[in-house]
């Protein structure tokens, strides 16, 4: 009656631990509520200096661990119990007990065959823990995307990922796809989820048809894409995109950027994201990949953006070829959307291209404000878009406005501005 896994004592232990873990929890939640409330009213996003001095007001000064992500997303690890609380950017707090760590590479493939037997991770969050180093073996997308669903990525039958992934800044690496079907990627389709913090390495590669990207192949339904990055090779045919293939409706790609080549022989091919639809976002990014398209619809950051969507504080240093139309340095196409505050010094290569220029390749029923090329060519000014000269370009940091800063250091090998987070 004493012992045993039903003994009253191991019961006991079990409920001292239950009101444990409700008290740091409920102590976490005071501390979110209590960082709200500023002299100006409530704030939607947590202030880090704000939380850390709630969160000491609550376990004193050595009783926790913080770490900011970034995106208004925050990890606490408790000293005296080593859990772990995740606070999203969105304030839920999210307990101990819906929480995975990741430290193997088995753990990982475990992870993602469980994602795709059907556990979306909804409400929960996967913290990696380590870099991973997949000893160069083929690999299968987390998230399944049923290849019979054409343009249905919310059908019943699809395996999305619908969590939240922190890469907590570690690197997967040295991992290999080669498949002829559609959606293929680290990931693959993610539905209302969050990918944050986290890098695919340059000895990846990537090889799919319709929809594949480096980290992303769909990124669907308000999912956010933060602070990512891919040094990866990425091929395919349409929607091809260094970070994510398809970022549709609602959906967000914030601070990140990519390095690999980036080949597609299709259209709808970008350096972030190959095509932006339905009021999705794509912001403070930047490419240093090649990227290629033998068709139309290629760009530095997004291969098309349609329909009230954002391409906004983003740069773009690398090549730009397409064998068609629509090539721009940084959208090769905008329709019923909008570009600011970007600029492209990336060579543009236009073949038998007729509508193509150093920023905007096409824009149609759209705005484009506060761009910027390097003269030379396919710089042509038109509405929305100025050439600047090399001298003018490196000191254009204060128009392009406060998502960017001088570079005073030689980053991408240039002086020319970069986003606040680099």
């Amino acid at each position: 009656m004493l012992t045993g896994e039903n003994g009253i004592l191991n019961q006991a232990t079990n409920a001292k631990e239950r009101t444990t873990k409700a008290e740091e929890e409920e102590k976490i939640k005071m501390a979110v509520l209590g960082s709200s409330v500023t002299d100006n009213g409530y704030a939607d996003v947590l202030d880090t200096d704000s939380f850390t001095s709630e969160l000491t007001n609550q376990f004193g000064n050595d009783g926790y661990q913080l770490v900011a992500n970034g995106d208004g997303s925050f990890l606490i690890t408790i000293n005296d119990t080593q859990r772990k609380y995740y606070v999203n950017d969105d304030k839920t707090v999210i307990n101990s007990d819906n929480i995975t760590e990741i430290s193997t590479e088995q753990q990982l493939k475990d992870f993602r065959d469980d994602v795709n037997n059907g556990n979306s991770y909804e409400g929960k969050v996967v913290l990696l823990t380590s870099d991973m180093d997949l000893g160069g073996e083929g690999w299968k997308p987390i998230g399944y995307y049923m290849p019979e669903n054409v343009n249905a990525p919310n059908a019943d039958n699809n395996k999305p990922f619908r969590g939240i992934f922190d890469g907590c800044g570690y690197e997967i690496d040295n991992f290999t796809i080669n498949s002829t079907e559609k959606v293929q990627g680290l990931f693959g389709l993610v539905n209302g989820a969050k990918i944050a913090n986290l890098g695919v390495g340059e000895s990846a590669s990537v090889s799919g048809e319709g929809v594949t990207g480096g980290v992303i192949a769909y990124a669907y339904n308000e999912t956010k894409v933060n602070n990512c990055y891919s040094k990866a090779s990425v091929k395919g045919t349409s929607s091809v995109g260094g970070i994510v293939g398809n970022s549709e409706k609602n959906s967000t790609v914030l601070n990140c950027y990519n390095s690999g080549s980036i080949e597609g022989t299709g259209t709808w091919i970008g350096g972030i994201v190959g095509q932006v639809q339905l009021e999705s976002i794509v912001e403070t990014s930047y490419n240093e990949g090649s990227v290629y398209g033998k068709s139309d619809n290629i760009g530095g950051i997004a291969g098309k953006l349609y329909i009230n969507c954002i391409v906004r504080d983003c740069y773009n240093i690398g090549e730009i070829t397409g064998d068609e139309d629509y090539i721009g340095g940084v959208v090769g196409h905008i329709q019923n959307s909008s570009a600011e505050n970007c600029y492209n010094t990336g060579v543009i290569n236009g073949n038998k291209a007729t509508e193509i220029n150093s920023v905007i390749g096409r824009i149609n029923l759209s705005t484009v404000n506060n761009c910027y090329a390097l003269e030379g060519q396919y710089s042509n000014e038109t509405s929305g878009i100025k050439v600047l000269n090399s001298d003018e370009l490196e000191n254009a940091a204060s128009f392009l406005g406060n998502k960017f800063k001088s570079n005073t250091t030689g980053i991408n090998n240039n002086y020319y501005p970069i986003l606040y987070w680099q």
